[in-house]
């Protein structure tokens, strides 16, 4: 790995591995089968290299399509209340802001 990142200026090395061996090395952020890494150990992972390779507007970016995905799984308990059809109209701005910024986004 490191002859190939010497030899190639597109070419970095993620430390996930290291960062699992050393910050997450207790069981409790290993799945059930004591191998793979839980969604704690990978949310934690992914933190990190998003910190370093992923700038600040891209961040917000992120974000605002994840509160708009996770609405869109929301399932209301009361489908015709007030506070449920407001919730929607504010969803669907937050569509429609995005989209206005980036035309490719579908949700």
């Amino acid at each position: 790995v490191h002859h190939h990142i010497s030899n190639n200026d597109n070419s970095y090395y993620v430390p996930a591995y290291e960062i699992m061996m050393d910050d997450l090395r207790d069981y409790r952020f290993y799945e059930a089968d004591m191998i793979h890494p839980n969604s704690t150990a990978v949310n934690y992972i992914w933190d990190k290299f998003q910190k370093v390779w992923i700038s600040k507007d891209s961040s917000k970016t992120m974000e605002a399509v994840e509160d708009v995905q996770q609405g869109l799984k929301h399932k209301p308990f009361n489908p015709n209340s007030i506070a449920h059809q407001q919730f929607l109209q504010n969803l669907e701005e937050k569509q429609k802001a995005l989209h206005l910024q980036f035309q490719n986004i579908a949700f």
